[in-house]
């Protein structure tokens, strides 16, 4: 079987969720089948990704000017196609991508990223798998709710939720599979959309061995963690949450808690609400390794309120034996069981409470082991590849 594999940008190396996917998925799939890939941009790493696909090449995008982006975009929101895609429209690379489907034939192309369904001769919509991650109408428009976000970003947010709701409707459902990442999305976008060409594939994590797994007494005494792009506003507006609400509750029954913030480009709000608390919150900034931070922890925690998508970051901790305490929305595409696998909650003096009591050593254990179990058994990137190749197969039964 024969796979055309387009992205827009260059995946390796991989620090955020659609490129730890791709790369991923593009390895396992090169073990059983003829890979292509195409993208834009050369990176550094070139040769530590290039080596897994039978061909791989790539665009050098154009430089536009900005004054003709912004007419782009003027234009494009008159027809009704969402900002990203509109500034994104390369003809090289639609150009590249008809060239190669015509001189071989794949079985199926793989879309990573809504963007990337510009690149898809129209002819070939039914063999497209696209990747969307998550899904953008419905994300933006909760991020509106948001309550950090002001007025003028509201209205903004409104728009951009618009042109992606009307370039959703008009694009995905012409499309082979359209692919999430839960099922709680999935659920989401049928009831917003109607769609019936909607599944997920499951996020995968990297199997951690139990010689990698640090038990509760060589963990960092009082040490939690909350961890993400920091100037991503979902992680904002939850560190904020979790610095105003929570945090203070916590210091009020386990003194010696120290909170580590790590994740890339801290926003300023974050800085400022972290000083009043001195040497109990440290903020890291971009770091190489998150499972650094993680392995060392005691208490993993997520207070993000914007209900969509994976939340990695409880994924990621949960592989390394560190207890996680999430909120209901980071939960939502995970599914685990509060008490058991992990604790959900939303109401800020139980969250805390539930910090102090796993800091103090209290069911630490066997929320380590059941949430270490949780990802092995259904968050696996062989799981992922599994129901990736059960899509693709899918889409030429119909097509056959």
């Amino acid at each position: 079987m024969r796979l055309l594999v387009v992205m827009p940008s260059y995946p390796y190396s991989p620090r955020v969720g659609a490129a730890i996917a791709a790369c991923n998925n593009v390895k396992e799939l090169s073990k059983k089948y003829s890979v292509y890939f195409i993208c834009f941009d050369v990176a550094k790493e070139l040769a530590e990704f290039a080596e897994f696909a039978e061909h791989f090449e790539t665009v050098q995008p154009k430089y536009i000017p900005i004054f003709i982006q912004l007419i782009c975009y003027i234009f494009y929101a008159l027809l009704r196609i969402p900002f990203l895609p509109a500034t994104c429209m390369k003809h090289d690379m639609r150009k590249r991508i008809k060239e190669l489907m015509e001189r071989d034939k794949f079985d199926a192309i793989l879309l990573y990223d809504l963007m990337a369904i510009q690149y898809c001769p129209p002819c070939s919509y039914k063999k497209a798998i696209v990747n969307v991650e998550d899904p953008q109408s419905i994300k933006t428009y909760r991020m509106r709710k948001l309550p950090l976000c002001s007025l003028r970003q509201k209205a903004a947010l409104f728009i951009r939720a618009r042109l992606a709701e009307q370039f959703e409707k008009k694009y995905l459902p012409k499309m082979g599979k359209v692919l999430l990442l839960s099922e709680a999305d999935m659920r989401d976008m049928r009831e917003q959309g109607g769609y019936d060409n909607i599944g997920h594939v499951t996020y995968g994590v990297d199997k951690r061995s139990t010689e990698e797994i640090v038990g509760y007494e060589g963990r960092t005494e009082g040490m939690i963690v909350f961890s993400g792009s920091m100037f991503h506003p979902p992680n904002v507006d939850g560190a904020l949450f979790f610095l105003q609400s929570i945090f203070p509750l916590v210091l009020q029954e386990y003194s010696a808690v120290v909170l580590w913030i790590v994740g890339a480009e801290p926003d300023k709000r974050i800085r400022d609400a972290a000083e009043c608390f001195g040497e109990h919150v440290i903020i890291t900034g971009r770091v190489n390794e998150i499972s650094e931070y993680l392995r060392r922890a005691m208490v993993s925690v997520c207070s993000v309120r914007l209900k969509i998508g994976v939340q990695t970051k409880i994924l990621e901790a949960l592989s390394w034996g560190t207890p996680v305490v999430t909120t209901s929305a980071g939960n939502s595409g995970i599914a685990g069981r509060s008490g058991s696998e992990l604790w959900v909650e939303d109401e800020p003096r139980i969250f805390a409470n539930r910090i102090a009591a796993l800091l103090r050593g209290e069911g630490w254990h066997r929320l380590s082991e059941e949430g270490r179990k949780l990802v092995e058994e259904r968050f696996s990137w062989k799981r992922s590849v599994i129901e990736l190749e059960q899509q693709i197969m899918s889409i030429q039964t119909a097509s056959g």
